[in-house]
């Protein structure tokens, strides 16, 4: 029992000589007499409210920092405008199909079917389809585009005699889904009738291209992406087209001296097939080299109603990173370097657009084994998809969406995933864009406008005017450096902990010697010293047994047998 006592005595003093000696503050108090009753007791828990909560502090930051180990900071500067180049600009109508194209188009399909009746499989035959029945089933070719909503179940037999008379019609060679839409689509000429560039009147024939898209086929203007048609011919000559386009340059960003152009509709009586049955012109504006497709895109698309003028301010906005950044993982920094995104693609340029367009193209052919060719966006050598496809097509767009009533009914119906690989550009520029609508007013004279970008021009088609300029004539260009790590989370330690209790690396490691070292060595002196106490007292009773113990009658004996040989 004093054994125990001793060793708490110990304990008791190693506690009281860490207060005492201590470099936290608040500790000393602790050792200080008191008269208030139970002040020491709020004054612990005052103490140990803050510890603990400022190591919670002190957690979270952790964790931040595992999560991101870097900060990244984002410095902000002026840049004039005429260094950004000036987006691209798509303008497609709301009609996928011309009537009058597709009625000649099925005219020729006819007189072929016509001239070369073939029997097919088991020597049946389909059964003849005239000009204006085959029109109308031909419009299923609008299924191939990237409308997110239902349509009708397809029927399978009615597209195996679309693609056994598409087949023939070409001799066999295959057919191109890109290219028959884009020869059914309505013309430039005709979409985008005048324009205007910083004042200058300009043949809008002569710089709007035609395009596909994942919604349609539209007139592009200001495009620098290569040809992705399915045949080396075609491309050659849509690359060469492109290449003989003037270079939009800027000159000013005043909304008079802008962009302009004016857009005729198409007649009703060459209606076939529109998305959700809208009317309006849809307007996408996406950089030069990029795909034009509404999925990706985050501008989306500007609907442009008929009878209206819509003004779109263009603001660009350039962002930079430092070399320092550069050692940063993509993972972390979010971003990727142009040879970065290069070497991710395997090819020459990289955006978040087209990364997410080419991981489309790779699900796709994981589903069906095929792309869908106004989908497909670019010139790889990958198999294009055929009318015999299209139901697998429309399964796997309501598996990339993710929609569906009933999930736990088809296994296949969860989500896809959503292409995580893919990150926007540590450098470039992007832009930000609004609109803002006002109304036409129409003409009723016969003659039509009688002055103005509209001279001459009447009602009988629906009419609309888009103007593009620069918002303002300077935009902010962002650089994003690194300004700190884990010396940064270091002070950040130390400054909480001082501010807290003037607590530091070394009040840790004082701590850790108090509780291994100094109390190692407190205990093993009280586990010494009983036993060396312990011998000492036998010791002494010994001694004093010896000198206290009285003569006993053996002692006397002994003593009167030394005296005998004397006395003889």
């Amino acid at each position: 029992m004093a054994q125990i006592t001793e060793v708490e005595s110990n304990y008791r003093k190693l506690f009281k000589d860490f207060l005492r000696s201590s470099y936290i503050s608040g500790l000393q108090p602790l050792l200080l007499h008191s008269p208030v009753q139970y002040a020491k007791a709020l004054w612990v828990g005052f103490l140990a409210v803050i510890v603990v909560w400022t190591h919670i502090v002190i957690i979270n930051l952790t964790l931040e920092y595992i999560d991101q180990p870097t900060e990244i900071h984002m410095a902000p500067n002026l840049v004039h405008v005429s260094n950004s180049p000036f987006p691209a600009v798509g303008v497609c109508s709301s009609n996928m199909i011309s009537r009058r194209l597709m009625q000649s188009y099925a005219s020729k399909i006819y007189q072929h079917q016509s001239m070369h009746k073939t029997s097919v499989g088991n020597g049946s035959r389909y059964v003849p389809l005239d000009a204006d029945n085959l029109a109308r089933r031909l419009l299923v070719l609008t299924n191939f585009y990237l409308n997110a909503h239902d349509e009708a179940p397809l029927d399978v037999a009615e597209l195996g005699q679309l693609h056994w008379l598409l087949n023939s019609y070409y001799n066999g060679s295959g057919y191109s889904v890109h290219d028959i839409l884009r020869e059914l689509s309505p013309d430039c000429g005709d979409l985008v009738l005048r324009g205007i560039i910083y004042g200058a009147p300009v043949n809008t024939s002569q710089l709007f291209l035609k395009r596909s898209t994942t919604a349609s086929v539209c007139c592009i203007f200001n495009y620098r992406r290569p040809s992705y048609s399915q045949y080396p011919s075609q491309r050659a000559q849509d690359d060469a087209e492109m290449s003989a386009l003037p270079q939009v340059v800027f000159e000013s960003n005043s909304i008079l001296n802008g962009i302009q152009f004016v857009l005729q509709d198409i007649k009703e009586d060459d209606l076939t097939e529109r998305y959700l049955s809208n009317t309006a012109f849809r307007l996408m504006i996406f950089p030069q080299e990029d795909y034009a497709t509404v999925q990706s895109n985050k501008h989306g698309e500007l609907l442009v109603d008929h009878h209206t003028i819509v003004e779109v301010p263009i603001q660009p906005k350039f962002f930079d990173s430092s070399i320092a950044v550069r050692g940063v993982t993509p993972q972390i920094r979010r971003c990727y370097f142009p040879e970065e995104g290069r070497q991710l693609l395997n090819q020459s340029y990289y955006s978040l657009d087209e990364c997410i367009l080419l991981c489309r193209i790779e699900s796709m052919v994981q589903h069906c084994g095929c792309v869908s060719s106004p989908m497909a966006g670019t010139a790889r050598n990958v198999s294009y998809c055929t009318l015999l496809d299209l139901p697998c097509l429309m399964k796997w767009r309501n598996i990339w969406y993710g929609y569906n009533e009933y999930p736990y009914v088809q296994e296949d119906a969860a989500s896809v995933s959503q292409c995580l690989h893919c990150l926007p550009t540590c450098d470039g520029v992007n832009f930000e864009i609004i609109s803002n609508v006002a109304p036409l007013r129409k003409s009723y004279n016969s003659s039509g406008y009688y002055r103005g970008l509209l001279k001459g021009l009447n009602n009988d088609r629906p009419l609309s005017i888009i103007k593009l300029f620069f918002k303002l004539r300077f935009a902010q260009a962002t650089q994003m450096d690194m300004v700190g790590d884990w010396v940064v989370l270091l002070n950040r330690f130390g400054g909480i902990l001082s501010l807290m209790y003037g607590f530091s690396i070394i009040s840790y490691i004082e701590i850790l010697y108090y509780l291994t070292g100094k109390w190692f060595v407190f205990y093993y002196r009280a586990y010494k010293s009983p036993k060396e106490s312990s011998k000492t007292n036998d010791l002494n009773k010994s001694l004093n047994w010896n000198e206290l113990m009285p003569r006993g009658i053996e002692w006397f004996r002994h003593q009167e047998l030394r005296k005998q040989p004397s006395q003889k």
